[in-house]
């Protein structure tokens, strides 16, 4: 039998080895010895990478677990699941040769990161982000090498044009104007900068001129992938057949109730029409920002009063603008979560503005997702008690491993933000008929990407039937529906998880009462929090239910 001190061992090993190999992934983390690189992306050190993976990973399963105890069980489950998922994308799913947007990805937000992330002073922070900086050629470059344009998915290499271009504010506006604030830098910074616009610049064109117009791969994972993502990484036991079925059965559902709730605002109103009176009230639009700030604030204050949960020690969170260069697939509202290893439990929570030299009735309706109601329900999500809380609580408990657990699975948090919504309002927070629509509406939407998700991975939805979909069923913009589905194309079973994941830590919550009949509300959710990110099969046999 394998002492579990062994395995301690060898995962920090493991850790650190991430870290190193990936510089961007350390910064995201909370380890900040690497801030000043960027990760090696050329197709040789990828394929070096996954080998040692690989060999990390059987070294793991060669492990006797039995004699571990219940914690050790669990964190051992979690880095094997994590380096199974990292082999398996690799080799089947190949992003590193089909998705030119995750080249981007690490070329934007690894160096974003230093601007974003208060962790030291902000010249400390542009001197490792001028370093960083200078490797942007380098990642774009192994971009261009490894992708084979016939792969890729239209979608996906429009979206990567996308950010390419939205990236040129990222290099040419907000380094050299950050520049000027650190004089003793600022001709490297500037340097740098240049050199990363101008890789950017070249990638888009390359996107524009090459990849798109050949791309002709197709974006859908397929059953056997999906089946195999929900049952080895969120280990749930439903295939995406049977999720298309539930899909449907929560969508009906939420719409009976949404009637309901529509008569109570108006008698004989529809849903459609009660949802215009819900959404005609609203802050002005300079004013957005405030808004959730001061929902932000209401909702945290509100859950320390009634005793919820408790509150992580130290944790803070602000409200920034989302970045112009996510908006195109962050229609709405985001949440970043703060680094495990950071000591400053500081979240990110974004908001994307509405333009307002937008034709009039086109702001309107984008305006619309920003009601007063809406503000109220999606803080509770992004906010407290969901997502920053959660996030938080988890990155202040337990062991290194299951601070990483969130990598496994997003079924647990996702279902615990959306869970939070409908607590919420049944503990008298949210208490307006406008708020109980809208919080419907959330579900409703929720509910179709279940179908959508199950639909686009499966072949039987193209980008424009999901679109038209999630318009007509959902209720959302044309516009916001479209940034949606191109964001679950990339990402299969994420979708899913917010509804699915509500459903079964509800489950959790019945067993949990059940066993624990007079247990308060706040140490039960402690309990459940306690555990940290991971799926609802691991979370049930920490708590015992």
């Amino acid at each position: 039998m394998t002492d579990q001190r062994v395995f301690y061992e060898q995962a920090d090993a493991i850790l650190d080895w991430v870290m190193k190999e990936s510089p961007g992934s350390a910064t995201a983390l909370g380890e900040h010895r690497y801030d000043h690189l960027l990760d090696d992306l050329s197709l040789d050190a990828q394929t070096r990478r996954n080998e040692a993976t690989k060999q990390y990973l059987t070294a793991l399963r060669e492990m006797d677990t039995a004699s571990f105890d219940l914690d050790a069980q669990v964190d051992h489950a979690i880095v094997e699941t994590i380096l199974r998922r990292s082999v398996y994308d690799f080799e089947n799913r190949r992003p590193h040769i089909i998705n030119p947007a995750s080249y981007i990805q690490v070329a934007l937000y690894a160096p974003f990161m230093l601007t974003m992330r208060e962790f030291a002073p902000m010249p400390e922070r542009l001197k490792s982000a001028a370093g960083r900086l200078n490797y942007v050629p380098d990642v774009l470059a192994a971009g261009q090498a490894n992708i084979n344009p016939k792969s890729v998915p239209r979608v996906w290499a429009e979206v990567a044009a996308e950010q390419a271009a939205s990236g040129e504010a990222l290099f040419g506006g907000l380094f050299p104007m950050l520049a000027e604030s650190v004089p003793e830098i600022k001709e490297e910074l500037i340097k740098a900068s240049q050199a990363a616009l101008q890789a950017i610049q070249t990638y888009k064109g390359w996107l524009q001129d090459t990849v798109i117009p050949q791309a002709s791969g197709n974006f859908a994972a397929g059953a056997e992938v999906f089946d195999d993502i929900l049952y080895h990484d969120h280990m749930v036991d439903y295939t995406v057949k049977e999720l298309d079925a539930i899909g449907w059965q929560l969508y009906n559902d939420t719409w009976a109730q949404m009637e309901t709730a529509a008569e109570e605002i108006r008698p004989g109103a529809s849903v459609d029409e009660a949802l215009d009176i819900a959404n005609a009230e609203h802050v002005p639009w300079e004013e957005l920002l405030d808004a959730y700030r001061r929902a932000i604030g209401g909702t945290r204050q509100w859950i320390i009063e009634h005793e919820v949960v408790s509150m992580p020690e130290g944790e803070t969170l602000r409200i920034e603008e989302t970045p112009v260069f996510d908006r195109s697939i962050i229609p709405y509202a985001a949440y970043n979560v703060p680094g495990p290893l950071e000591a400053k439990q500081e979240g990110l929570y974004w908001v994307t503005p509405v333009d307002p030299n937008l034709p009039e009735e086109v702001f309107r309706e984008k305006f619309k997702q920003h009601s007063n109601a809406s503000i109220a329900v999606v803080s509770i999500h992004e906010g407290y008690p969901g997502h920053h809380l959660q996030f938080a609580y988890a990155n202040t408990v337990g062991t290194l491993p299951r601070k990483l657990g969130g990598a496994v699975s997003t079924l647990f948090s996702e279902g615990w933000a959306f869970y939070c919504e409908q607590l919420m309002e049944d503990l008298g927070y949210l208490k307006t008929p406008f708020e109980r629509l809208v919080r419907l509406q959330n579900q409703l939407w929720r509910a179709a990407r279940i179908i959508v998700d199950a639909g686009l991975h499966t072949g039987k939805m193209s980008v424009e039937e999901a679109t038209r979909f999630m318009t007509e069923r959902a209720k959302l913009e044309a516009g916001d529906a479209l940034a949606e589905v191109r964001r679950y194309t990339f990402e299969p079973t994420q979708p899913q998880s917010y509804l699915m994941g509500k459903m079964e830590l509800l489950k959790i919550v019945e067993a949990y009462k059940a066993k624990y009949p007079r247990t308060s509300l706040r140490k039960m959710h402690d309990a459940i929090l306690g555990c940290g990110s991971v799926p609802p099969r691991l979370m049930r046999r920490l708590l015992g239910v």
